[in-house]
């Protein structure tokens, strides 16, 4: 796990829910509002997030809250706003008893503080206020906590309390209460100290060190606020607060990267740092400069959210931008495998529209030669002529001396005159219609050819995915690794019993996001067909699972990919994922080594099949709370997921 999480003002941002899943941060601020998507995270996207909610004050407002005869009662009154807010959803539980916001934020960068004072100290107002800001975040606190809920403090702007004195001395009260700390931390053009850089990187750890000598392990933090910020170095500068997107000196994705790489690296030194927030995720109008989704300057795909899901935490709190290399590797082949080729689809799009206009144009020249109307004309007037003459020749008789023999002559000449005037008639009818068709195809290019010149336009930016993806390669050291082989499968998905009508729906294979495990409770060595036969006689269509392993390391293919089947109560979970079963209960007992091993190498095949990554395994109790499955012993007692996951990475 890595610590970099997200703030999020704006939730319906493009890509959000892609970025959620994908990175999974461990932290997100976000401002009061959406609950749907609170109880997505909560639900798939990012279950185990500490989550700060945030409702918005005007700084004019917290300051008169502050200069107020009694910021305790104002302080307690905002905590009864977010408490009654949207039918009181700040109060709000998942099926497993957590809420949907961890904490709340106070007043949000509401003080100057001594650093920012010429000479270090602050003035008299600005004294005062501090001591109101103590008074109202204890109560603030204090009327959160007496309803289950908790609050975040101080949330300074950055470079404004930077020595662990500036809250012991302003702040002992607030200090002796609150769990969470929040800071921001910004700089520019790096996060990195650096001759050319002004940043207010790692602060909070000289802070902390000198409020945990006090207080002891008391405290969390969270950088609620982090990132690139011109105006920490161009404090006056017209530019106003801008970000590393900002046209006028616009930070390179490499180099932003390398400063979120070296951040999180330090983040993970400190155990007591929950994550920082970057500013912002989900961004909205005037932070446009400040995104991480969608493109950059140059419409080209921004790629931040790849990068940050390799990101991890080691066993010694140190963070790498590796990941798992096998894991990774695999995710690079699949994205590979995607791309290619419709890259060279796009690529081929122009030429393929140019000659289907030339093509058109000369089957259109072609038919106007033939003059297929006028033709038509003549074709009908010939045969018109032909019936005329062979009632003529019908009315002949001997007086007219004519024999019979040449009547009988003349109409066999004129029935072929006839044939041939009708078939003429038939292939100018045809060339009519074919005209119409050409004049229609033709419309049909004529208004499909905006479409293929802004598809055009989308070659750069494969290029520009598929040159990322060989920079991961070199990154990582290695090629892509291909499709695996799949493991030996007893593929019953024909056989097995099934309901005479009652049918499963069906997906595309690429809207598959996960590997959800289970465990059956029964005997380890059961047959799939007994399990099959025990659900269609409950009236379900079939097994519930794609895939039963057993305790001996034999795995039966038990249902199509392509099959939803009724895994979880949640009908998106089980539109989106895989079901793998391990045969028997774990609830005390743990699978065989053999069925770990088995269903190692099953898993890491759909991995690798699917374009997925180890992180998109789950229990399902993980993201079905309401259930056990697949046992009390998955993530607690011997934790068997830990196992199935090093079986999943062994080559």
């Amino acid at each position: 796990m890595h610590k970099l999480g997200f703030y999020l003002e704006n939730t319906v941002v493009q890509y959000l829910r892609d970025a959620l899943a994908k990175a999974k941060p461990p932290t997100i601020l976000v401002h009061a509002g959406d609950r749907g998507l609170l109880r997505e995270i909560r639900q798939q996207h990012s279950p185990n997030c500490f989550i700060v909610g945030r409702m918005f004050v005007e700084l004019g407002q917290q300051t008169a809250w502050l200069d107020s005869a009694d910021p305790a009662g104002r302080g307690r009154a905002f905590a009864e706003t977010i408490l009654g807010y949207d039918f009181g959803y700040a109060r709000e539980r998942t099926p497993d008893g957590r809420l949907l916001v961890d904490a709340w934020m106070g007043l949000n960068e509401t003080l100057r503080g001594p650093a920012s004072f010429a000479n270090g100290q602050m003035d008299v107002e600005t004294r005062r206020r501090a001591a109101a800001l103590d008074q109202f975040q204890v109560a603030f606190h204090g009327r959160l906590k007496s309803e289950g809920l908790a609050a975040v403090a101080f949330n300074f702007a950055a470079g404004n309390f930077t020595r662990a004195e500036h809250y012991l001395e302003f702040f002992p009260r607030t200090l002796e209460t609150y769990t969470y700390l929040g800071f921001h931390e910004y700089g520019w053009p790096t996060l990195m100290p650096r001759p050319d850089t002004e940043t207010a990187a790692l602060h909070y750890r000289a802070c902390m060190e000198g409020i945990r000598q006090r207080y002891g392990n008391h405290h969390q933090v969270i950088i609620t606020e982090l990132g690139l910020a011109r105006m920490y170095k161009y404090p006056n500068d017209p530019a106003g607060d801008v970000g590393w997107l900002y046209p006028g000196e616009t930070i390179p994705e490499a180099q932003y990267w390398e400063s979120l790489k070296w951040y999180n690296a330090e983040l993970c030194k400190d155990s007591y740092v929950l994550g920082g927030c970057l500013f912002q995720v989900g961004h909205a109008g005037r932070w446009q400069t400040f995104r991480h989704l969608g493109q950059d300057n140059q419409q080209q795909p921004i790629l931040l959210m790849d990068k940050i899901a390799t990101l991890s935490c080691d066993g010694n709190g140190n963070g790498n931008g590796n990941g798992d290399k096998t894991d990774l590797l695999r995710r690079v082949h699949a994205a590979r495998a995607t791309l290619e080729p419709a890259a060279g689809l796009v690529a081929a799009l122009p030429d393929r529209m140019a000659t289907l206009q030339r093509d058109l144009s000369e089957l259109a020249a072609a038919v106007a030669a033939v003059r297929p109307d006028e033709l038509l004309k003549r074709a009908e007037k010939a045969v018109e002529q032909l019936q005329q003459l062979e009632e003529a020749v019908g009315q002949l008789d001997a007086a007219s001396g004519v024999t019979a023999e040449q009547r009988a002559a003349w109409a066999r000449r004129i029935a072929a005159a006839k044939t041939q005037a009708a078939t003429l008639q038939d292939a100018a009818q045809k060339a009519a219609e074919l005209a119409v068709q050409i004049a229609a195809a033709e419309k049909d290019r004529a208004a499909l050819a905006p479409r293929v010149a802004s598809a055009a336009k989308l070659s750069p930016q494969f290029v520009a995915l598929l040159k990322e993806a060989s920079s991961l390669v070199e990154a990582l050291g290695g090629e892509p690794v291909g499709p695996m082989a799949p493991p030996p499968l007893h593929d019953v998905r024909e056989t097995l019993p099934r309901h005479a009508t009652n049918r499963y729906p069906t997906r595309a294979k690429d809207t598959i996001r996960r590997v959800l495990v289970h465990h059956t409770v029964t005997r380890d060595d059961i047959p799939p067909e007994r399990l099959a036969q025990a659900l269609v006689d409950r009236g379900k269509p079939g097994i519930i699972y794609h895939f039963l392993v057993n305790g001996d390391g034999t795995i039966h293919w038990t249902q199509p990919l392509e099959a939803v089947v009724d895994q979880t109560l949640d009908s998106s979970l089980n539109a989106e994922g895989v079901a793998v079963a391990l045969a028997g209960s774990f609830m005390e007992a743990v699978p065989s080594a053999e069925q770990i091993a088995s269903a190692g190498r099953l898993i890491a095949w759909l991995l690798s099949t699917l374009g997925l990554m180890v992180a998109d395994v789950y229990g399902r109790s993980e993201l079905d709370p309401r259930v056990a499955s697949p046992g009390a012993q998955w993530l607690a007692g011997a934790k068997y997921k830990k196992a199935l996951l090093e079986a999943i990475n062994t080559p």
